[in-house]
């Protein structure tokens, strides 16, 4: 063998040790190199252990290769520490004797045989040649233990957390789910499949689509794919339906998750049934109602000669708010809030408010505590709204003109200002013991001329609107309803 030769030998196995990254691959490649450039047809891969030496790979003996994993007893001269050529006969387990072998020792206790039936005529110099790559190969050997070990803890890891993960999603009373970005369930609790009355088995990969009816799942598709686009978590309370047909009202978080790469992976979401919570929330609206026509027909019977002036107030504060287009909730808040508005004249006296001629300087100052008074009673009550500032602001004027605070612009509640324009309109036209109801175009007039100093601009045009609509400024129906029983 000419130096070239040996060279070339030498690149070639420095070339695949380098390549690897799992034990089983290196010794794989590395043992069939070997037996190449020795030209032997099988070889053998073990380790020294305590009690022997233990087999890790075999190629070319099957009947040897079944003992793979196991503690071999080896004759003493095997052990020794120089690479050798061995010409004696070599018994192993299972397999016919080798009379031939090339024995290479490698740091950390490996040691690999390449065997042969019958001695070789040419014999490949291994003392000479394969040692500076033998250094090469206990590196790369430690290099892929270390990599399969950490491989394994963080194998491990993964399957912890995934059964952590398992256990919490078991543990939280509320329904979650995950998707694929395409839309495929990937897993839930049971929770959630207990408000969806399916499986876990029947909902895994399948889609809205394929779960709901046509109109619903476009719309949570719909959802979806602007979560994926906005990539901003989603909060919506929605009506959910199971199989059996029973209805549940839940409000939906949504969010992405993501890979390790930081790529969109997939939606996670939660329910939140609040079916009980609407329910209790619709009892206690009911409640507040009741409580505000209480408080409303003790100030109708305050003042018989304004009587239905709340009710008209409302109606048209309402119908303002909606062409404000107001969300339902602001709207229910305006509607309560005109209801009670006067609310503060229980506290003034009966003969000022039913006095049949104008009011005085210092009668109209006891007049002009209403909305005070209003707002100290109204304060007591735990509404979801804030009914009290709002009825204490709603004789205020945009320019500060006003009473009880003399606030100005957006210092003064929306609705106040809804209510400030209802309630002088309403007044306006109605008929008062010592004046006539002035008329609905000249009543027009007056908040127009008005607009911008005593009344927010835009809700006045909005009452124009209304008034070119064909809107009724008349008694409200229930009123007229009273009248005509």
């Amino acid at each position: 063998m000419n130096n070239d030769h040996a060279m070339a030998i030498v690149c070639d196995l420095a070339l695949c040790i380098g390549r690897e990254v799992t034990l089983d691959a290196l010794l794989t490649k590395v043992l069939q190199r070997f037996m190449h450039h020795c030209a032997t047809p099988v070889g053998a891969v073990l380790q020294q252990q305590q009690e022997g030496y233990k087999l890790l790979k075999v190629i070319g003996d099957e009947q040897l290769r079944q003992h793979t994993g196991t503690t071999l007893t080896l004759p003493g001269w095997v052990s020794e520490e120089e690479h050798c050529l061995l010409q004696q006969t070599l018994p192993l387990p299972g397999s016919r004797p080798y009379q031939f072998a090339y024995r290479l020792k490698v740091e950390g206790g490996y040691l690999i045989l390449l065997l042969a039936p019958q001695p070789h005529q040419q014999i490949v110099p291994v003392c000479h040649l394969f040692s500076p790559v033998l250094g090469n190969l206990a590196r790369a050997i430690s290099l892929c233990k270390d990599s399969e070990l950490l491989a394994l803890r963080q194998q491990a890891e993964l399957k912890d957390l995934k059964h952590f993960n398992e256990s919490l999603l078991k543990a939280i009373p509320i329904p979650v789910f995950y998707k694929d970005i395409e839309g495929r369930f990937l897993g839930c609790n049971q929770a959630f499949n207990q408000v969806i009355g399916i499986g876990k088995e029947a909902l895994l990969g399948r889609r809205v689509e394929e779960l709901l009816p046509v109109g619903l799942a476009e719309a949570y598709s719909m959802r979806e794919a602007e979560l994926l686009r906005s990539r901003q978590p989603q909060c919506i309370e929605q009506q959910l339906h199971d199989r059996n047909g029973m209805r549940y009202q839940v409000i939906c978080f949504k969010d992405l998750f993501y890979d390790h790469q930081g790529m969109v992976a997939g939606i996670i979401g939660t329910l939140v049934d609040i079916t009980r919570l609407k329910e209790s929330e619709r009892h206690q609206r009911e409640l507040l109602f009741q409580t505000i026509s209480a408080l409303a027909s003790a100030i109708s019977h305050k003042d018989r000669n304004s009587a239905g002036h709340e009710l008209r107030v409302r109606d048209l504060a309402l119908a303002i708010g909606q062409a404000m287009q107001l969300r339902q909730e602001r709207l229910d808040a305006l509607g309560l809030a005109a209801m009670v508005h006067n609310i503060g004249l229980l506290q003034i006296p009966t003969e000022i408010i039913t006095r049949p001629r104008e009011l005085r300087p210092v009668e109209f100052e006891l007049i002009k505590q209403h909305p005070q008074a209003g707002h100290d009673i109204l304060k007591q009550i735990d509404f979801p709204w804030p009914i009290a500032t709002i009825v204490l602001q709603h004789h205020e004027n945009l320019d500060g003109s006003g009473y009880p605070q003399g606030l100005a612009g957006s210092a003064i509640t929306l609705e106040a200002r809804i209510i400030r324009v209802a309630d002088s309109l309403i007044a306006m036209t109605s008929h008062r013991p010592f004046r006539r109801a002035m008329p609905l175009s000249d009543a027009i007039a007056e908040l127009t001329r008005y607009a911008g100093i005593r009344y927010d601009e835009k809700v006045v045009n909005s009452c124009i609107v209304l008034w070119q609509t064909g809107y009724h400024f008349g008694p409200p129906i229930s009123q007229l309803a009273d009248k005509a029983g």
